[in-house]
């Protein structure tokens, strides 16, 4: 009954935090009819003999309710682009491509405005039509030295909206400029000012799209301050308050398309000891997001929207919506990031 367009499944040498057959898993019992996996893996999924490995895994999975597609990363290597784009002609699995425009987790970075040019341009040679998901995050805007793990909050400040504004504005533009003829998607989109951008770009014809993440939605970087608010470390960060409100009113109007998770799940070593690293997951929780949706009065038809159909359309996917008995699923993964507001929604188990 749902799509969740951003996870991370993690696996090859990455085992001990996500593999695909237990995320496949866990998103059969949460309502998922499909899922697209992010490709900062180790080692990452740039190249085809990878992507071979990575369709073998989820065959052998043997989740057929869940439909398992993936993204192939991009480097500042051109004919790694073009053979990134010949990928997705010759394996419908993979169903867009990931440019990090900012780091996040593992080195898949192509953060110069040169090179990001320079991707865009190779793309539009290629004649790429499909999808292309950017994290955006400007690395000469970030303030990494703001950064202290003894005030989680700092994280929020080191990586600051400016830096996913900018960024939004580069992507937009650069993709403009080289007439690429694809489909660009904002993934994770934090920002009300980036939504605004992208709100523009589409009123001006650009082919474009933008994800939320429920956490950036829900919860604000208040969060940051409790006793467990290294757990809340994530990238994008959360935001103020302000923010947050705004953002979710942008998606009560339509302007944003879809949610997306963003799962990413780390050990609590990962997370509260060195490198803290950033990322929570989300799969198990798509029953909490659902009825968190209805209790602020989205209809029926908007949530089938944001949650499944924007997403099939866009990616091409040509699967039926279905309505699956969900399981309860959490206590799969360390730590709870939602249970604030599963005490609120009284949310226990599914049946």
């Amino acid at each position: 009954m749902y799509i969740d367009a951003h996870v991370h499944l993690r696996d090859f040498g990455q085992r001990h935090k996500e593999t695909i057959a237990h995320g496949l898993e866990v998103a059969a019992d949460s309502g998922l009819d499909a899922v697209l996996d992010m490709p900062n893996t180790d080692p990452p999924i740039t190249t085809q003999d990878v992507v071979v490995e990575r369709l073998a895994l989820a065959r052998q999975a043997a989740v057929p309710c869940v439909f398992y597609g993936m993204y192939v990363g991009l480097t500042a290597d051109r004919e790694q682009i073009r053979r990134a784009a010949g990928i997705t002609r010759e394996f419908p699995q993979v169903i867009g491509m990931k440019l990090y425009a900012g780091h996040s987790v593992g080195n898949l970075g192509v953060t110069g405005e040169e090179d990001q040019q320079a991707l865009y341009e190779t793309l539009a040679q290629e004649g790429y039509t499909g999808v292309l998901a950017v994290h955006c995050e400007k690395e000469s805007v970030m303030e990494h030295h703001l950064w202290n793990f003894r005030q989680p909050i700092t994280h929020c400040h080191a990586r600051p909206e400016r830096a996913e504004i900018v960024s939004v504005y580069d992507q937009l533009r650069f993709s403009r400029e080289a007439g690429f003829p694809g489909k660009l998607h904002i993934a994770h989109i934090s920002s009300p000012e980036a939504v605004a951008l992208v709100a523009e770009a589409k009123q001006s014809g650009q082919d474009v799209s933008c994800g939320i993440c429920p956490h950036h939605f829900i919860y604000d970087w208040s969060m940051m301050y409790g006793e467990q608010g290294i757990l809340w470390k994530m990238n994008p960060p959360l935001r103020e308050p302000q923010s947050r409100e705004r953002i979710f009113h942008y998606l009560r109007e339509g302007k944003i398309d879809w949610i997306e998770t963003d799962h990413a799940p780390h050990s609590l070593d990962e997370k509260t000891r060195q490198p803290y690293l950033s990322g929570i997951p989300g799969i198990a929780w798509w029953p909490l997001f659902a009825a968190f949706l209805q209790q602020q009065d989205f209809s029926d038809q908007a949530i089938e929207r944001i949650t499944f159909s924007n997403i099939a359309e866009r990616f091409g996917i040509g699967i039926k919506k279905t309505l699956r008995k969900t399981k309860d699923r959490r206590s799969d993964y360390p730590f709870d990031p939602y249970h604030p507001l599963a005490d609120e929604l009284g949310w226990t188990s599914h049946q």
